[in-house]
C-alpha cells in the first residue's frame, strides 16, 4: 500500500509549475546575445555596515546628543549608499537637504558634503562604500531625493548582506550591488528633482554651505557670512556651535579642506594650485591644517590613493 501522498508546498508547487512551462521557452538563434544593455556598474572595493544609534553614527559611544542634532559625517573618496531601514531623518547633500524615510535608500556621491539631521535613537540604517570604474554610470543618483525600496530591491539588498557576512560567497557582492545600483537609477532618473522643505537646523546648515561652497577659494569672514544670511557674527556663530558642536570656523576650514581631498584625489593640479583654490594663505598652512585633520600631509594622502603627480 502507498503511503498517502503529502500536500505539496509552495515551493514544490513552483518546481511544478516551472516544468510545465520549461518546453515553452525557445531556444535562441544565438545564445550569445540577449536583451537589453548591459548595467556597466561593477563596483568595488565594498564595505557594509549598519548604524543604529546616534553615537554609534558619530563613531562617539560617550556622545550625548539631542534627536533635532545634526550629526556630521567625514567626507570622502568612496560612493556611500544609504538605506533606511527603520527610522528617518534627513540628508544634507552640499546645499540642499532631502528627507529619508523609512524604506528608502540615498545615495552620496565621492567627496559630496553631507550631513544628517533629525533621525531619534533606535533607527537601524544601513550603509554600503564602494568604488566605480565609471563614476558617469550613477549620475542619475547624485543629488537626486531617496528612493524607495521596492521588494526586488528588498531581496537583493538581503541577498547583498548574506553575501558579505559569508566569506564564501564575496565573489557575487560587485553583481548583486552592481544590480542594486541599476535600479535605483532607473527609479531616480524618472522622480522629480526636489528637496525636502528642512527642519530649521537643516536649513541653517543649507544656507550657510549654499553661500560657502562657491567661495571656498575666497577670504570669507564670518562677519561677512553673517552678514550675507541676515544675522549677527555673535548670534550664527552661537547658533552654529548648538546645533552641530562645532565652530563655525572649524566648519568653513572642514569645507576646504574636504574641497582640497577632491582635487588631490582627482585632479593633476600641483598642491600649491589646490591651497590656492581652497583659500589658504599659504601651501606651508594648507599643509598644516591638512595633517592636523587628516593625519598625513596633503602629498601622502594623494600617494595612497593615486600615482604620485608632484
Amino acid at each position: 500500500m502507498k503511503p498517502p501522498k503529502k500536500p505539496a508546498s509552495k515551493r514544490n508547487s513552483d518546481i511544478v509549475e516551472i516544468l510545465r512551462i520549461a518546453p515553452q521557452i525557445p531556444y535562441p538563434m544565438i545564445w550569445t546575445q540577449g536583451v537589453g544593455d548591459v548595467a556597466g556598474i561593477l563596483p568595488g572595493k565594498i564595505c557594509c555596515f549598519s548604524r543604529r544609534n546616534v553615537a554609534d553614527l558619530l563613531g562617539m559611544p560617550n556622545l550625548r546628543q539631542s534627536p533635532a542634532s545634526p550629526i556630521r559625517f567625514d567626507q570622502h573618496h568612496k560612493c556611500v549608499l544609504v538605506v533606511a531601514v527603520r527610522g528617518s531623518g534627513q540628508i544634507c547633500l552640499d546645499a540642499d537637504t532631502f528627507d529619508i524615510h523609512e524604506g528608502q535608500a540615498q545615495f552620496v556621491s565621492p567627496f559630496q558634503f553631507h550631513s544628517y539631521t533629525g533621525i531619534r535613537e533606535g533607527f537601524c540604517w544601513i550603509f554600503i562604500t564602494f568604488e566605480i570604474v565609471v563614476p558617469e554610470e550613477i549620475t542619475p543618483l547624485r543629488s537626486r531625493p531617496s528612493v524607495v525600496l521596492g521588494p526586488t530591491e528588498w531581496v537583493l539588498l538581503r541577498e547583498f548582506i548574506q553575501c558579505w557576512l559569508r566569506e564564501d560567497r564575496h565573489n557575487l557582492l560587485s553583481h548583486l550591488l552592481g544590480l542594486l545600483l541599476r535600479l535605483f537609477c532607473s527609479r531616480a532618473s524618472t522622480a522629480p528633482p526636489v528637496s525636502a522643505v528642512p527642519t530649521s537646523e537643516a536649513d541653517i546648515i543649507s544656507r550657510i554651505n549654499r553661500h560657502i561652497l562657491p567661495r571656498l577659494d575666497q577670504p570669507l569672514s564670518i562677519t561677512r557670512l553673517a552678514h550675507a544670511l541676515g544675522t549677527s557674527e555673535s548670534h550664527l556663530r552661537a547658533q552654529f556651535r548648538e546645533l552641530t558642536g562645532c565652530s563655525l570656523g572649524h566648519h568653513l576650514r572642514e569645507m576646504r579642506l574636504k574641497k582640497a581631498s577632491s582635487l588631490l584625489h582627482g585632479t593633476d593640479l600641483s598642491i600649491t594650485q589646490i591651497a590656492a583654490r581652497c583659500g589658504f594663505e599659504s601651501v606651508y598652512s594648507f599643509s598644516r591644517s591638512f595633517k592636523a585633520v587628516g593625519g598625513r600631509s596633503p602629498r601622502a594622502y594623494r600617494m595612497l590613493y593615486t600615482a604620485p603627480r608632484d
